[in-house]
């Protein structure tokens, strides 16, 4: 008897350290765009309950990527998984035609701050979160929107005044209680008044065809006539044909992702001390409580000998961000930041007050460092990774935060903070390596040390382009 009790003792014991240890969320840093498209792909065909998905920017029929994307989420919802999508109303670019076909096979597709002409100032915030949660279990979220040049698809090339390049950047993927506090936060934003159905106009006789047609006092409104549907429903077929198409050329040609899938997420993901997701609740910058705040109190907790690594595809400091990190650098801490150059941005407007005021930056005490890009793919790439590493501390956070005033003020965004001196390490190794191969440290002239021309390489007709936008940039600094 006395045997019997002290296995079930010890039995007990070992049960009451693992069971903590298997509750631990455990995360995986996803650095490159394969690895990136492969999680998504595995993740979705993982889900068993309900996949839900919220992102600023979509592609549409001409992006390969993209219209891979749709045809999987018409198949995981095809398997009975209740399959939601929430993009930005007006960064999003999915036809009526092909978005009515997927709602009639059951993809759920709602729109953030769709345009009002009774609340104008909603115009000005947008959705910015990047989520792809599968049964509340597994999380990717981070920097990339959905088109080929975040995965690596797209070719360099220009029309116009526009240059497409791919787009460095990266994410997280979490494992555990994190997934559900991500979920639930889609869920606030899915179900409250910011969020409204994606409006497919003429085509919702088809999804809703017992409906009658709602009718104003006095309207003359007729039901749709059956030649006038016959022409709609030959374009939802047309999306239902490319939809197809696209799926059997990834069947039996995959790009990107590999069939079947080569890695083992499970033996890729990694426990961390602590983790906490940062989020905008209900998609409001309350005091205290948006992703920001907790952003700036990782600055403000830095302590003297502390060296801070962020990533910021933009930068531009608001009033309330340059006195955190300038009491910061009183305090001891270096602060080293990693972004675009006029050569490498997307952004000309952004890039006109930063050209400007970087000098003063520098002065302040931190120090820049842009992505100039390899000696023979000059202006091929632009960096879009939301990341940054407190290196004594142990700190790693993975986002979707810009430091600029639009993502302090303005848009809903969300992060992953993490303590974990291994997956901190792999952080910071990961921003170094990028830094060493592709980034040229600015000097307190605002010039590239190594004696290169100020921008990098831009063309004259950008420079110029950069240049004319100075004076509306400076206008509205404040929502850029």
């Amino acid at each position: 008897m006395n045997h019997l009790a002290k296995r079930l003792t010890k039995c007990c014991a070992i049960f009451a350290v693992i069971v903590p240890l298997a509750r631990g969320d455990r995360v995986c840093l996803l650095n490159g765009p394969m690895e990136a498209a492969q999680a998504r792909f595995d993740l979705a065909v993982e889900a068993q309950r309900e996949l839900n998905i919220s992102y600023f920017y979509v592609g549409g029929e001409e992006d390969d990527f993209t219209m891979r994307g749709f045809a999987q989420l018409r198949e995981t919802a095809r398997r009975g998984v209740k399959v939601r999508l929430m993009v930005d109303a007006l960064f999003n670019s999915i036809p009526s035609h092909l978005g009515a076909h997927l709602i009639r096979e059951g993809v759920e597709i709602r729109v953030f701050h769709p345009f009002d002409p009774l609340k104008p100032f909603r115009f000005n915030r947008r959705l910015h979160d990047k989520l792809f949660i599968t049964d509340s279990h597994r999380l990717i979220t981070g920097g990339r929107n959905i088109d080929n040049s975040y995965f690596g698809l797209s070719r360099y090339r220009k029309e116009g005044d526009t240059a497409y390049r791919n787009r460095i950047d990266r994410d997280i993927l979490v494992e555990g209680e994190t997934a559900i506090q991500a979920n639930a936060h889609f869920m606030t934003l899915w179900n409250g008044p910011k969020v409204k159905p994606m409006l497919v106009g003429k085509y919702l006789c088809l999804i809703r065809p017992n409906e009658p047609p709602k009718r104003l006092t006095g309207s003359r409104r007729r039901p749709t006539s059956p030649v006038y549907q016959a022409i709609l429903q030959r374009d939802i077929d047309a999306a239902k044909a490319a939809l197809d198409r696209v799926w059997a050329e990834f069947q039996a040609q995959p790009s990107v992702v590999q069939l079947p899938s080569p890695i083992d997420w499970n033996q890729r993901l990694r426990a961390v001390d602590q983790i906490r997701f940062l989020a905008d609740p209900s998609g409001r910058k309350s005091r205290g409580k948006h992703t920001g705040h907790h952003i700036a109190e990782l600055v403000n907790n830095a302590e003297t000998g502390e060296t801070i690594w962020i990533e910021s595809p933009y930068l531009i400091l608001t009033k309330k961000a340059r006195t955190i990190l300038v009491d910061a650098i009183r305090r001891g801490v270096r602060v080293i930041v990693f972004t675009n150059s006029l050569n490498s941005t997307d952004n000309l407007l952004v890039q006109a007050v930063y050209q400007r005021e970087k000098e003063d930056y520098i002065a302040l005490g931190l120090e820049i460092i842009e992505l100039a890009g390899e000696s023979d793919r000059e202006g091929m790439e632009t960096l879009h990774t939301k990341s940054m590493v407190l290196e004594q501390a142990d700190i790693g956070m993975v986002g979707s935060f810009n430091i600029d005033p639009r993502s302090e003020r303005l848009n809903t965004e969300v992060a992953i903070e993490y303590h974990s001196a291994v997956m901190a390490g792999e952080l910071l190794r990961s921003i170094q390596e990028r830094i060493k191969k592709k980034g040229i440290r600015i000097g307190p002239d605002g010039m590239p040390v190594d004696g290169r021309p100020r921008y990098l390489g831009a063309s004259p007709k950008k420079i110029r382009r950069m240049k004319w936008r100075t004076l509306p940039a400076l206008i509205f600094r404040g929502w850029l």
